[in-house]
């Protein structure tokens, strides 16, 4: 009588915690400077087992940063969308994107988009959209949040929102550069507070 087959072995990974590991190494080396040894002592895993699960270093990336927003992509949604009060809401947005910047150590990290890919995107097509297409989705997002207020009556109908929205952008932007420089998380939240009482001042926030 035959035996029967045994089946492949189980993959010895988790593949979140893999692409977390990966991510790790991206934001604390940058795009360039981290290398696929690298990336195989953070997740353990051969070069050839990564090129397998992931492909090549872009998609590792690109799986990665995926993976990332996932993770953290509701919590701001709640904050930027449920929350009735618009200053609460930018307010409690910032503070989760000043703690998405640290690691759960404290280690300031920025973000695994514009403080990871910016020194390549203009040599790099491929990279050079990747972020355009982040900063494009941060527009946007405080675009709806700003559009939404306006037909709510929380700012003036003839308000700039486009303008408005650009200026909370901004602030994202530089508070990544900032976390990434290791300026103090109390005075990063000070700085988006005190940023997002002016933007809602200037736009004729009740």
């Amino acid at each position: 009588m035959k035996s029967k087959p045994t089946r492949g072995r189980p993959r010895e990974y988790d593949p979140q915690e893999a692409l977390a590991a990966a991510l790790g190494e991206f934001r604390r080396r940058g795009y360039t400077a981290t290398s696929l040894d690298h990336l195989s002592d953070a997740t353990k895993m051969a070069r050839p087992s990564l090129y397998a699960a992931f492909g090549n270093k872009l998609e590792i990336y690109r799986q990665a940063v995926r993976h990332y927003s996932e993770q953290s992509a509701e919590r701001r949604r709640r904050a930027l969308f449920e929350e009735p009060s618009l200053q609460k809401g930018l307010s409690d947005y910032f503070d989760e994107i000043i703690a998405a910047y640290h690691s759960n150590d404290g280690e300031p990290l920025g973000c695994p988009v514009l403080s990871v890919i910016s020194g390549e995107a203009a040599a790099d097509p491929e990279i050079g959209a990747e972020l355009a297409a982040a900063v494009g989705k941060t527009d946007a997002l405080f675009l709806k949040r700003m559009t939404i207020a306006a037909d709510a009556g929380d700012i003036p109908p003839g308000a700039d929102v486009q303008g408005f929205a650009a200026m909370l952008a901004a602030l994202q932007h530089s508070l990544a550069l900032r976390a990434r420089a290791g300026t103090p998380r109390p005075e990063l939240l000070a700085i988006a507070h005190a940023h997002v009482a002016l933007v809602l001042k200037a736009a004729g926030h009740a």
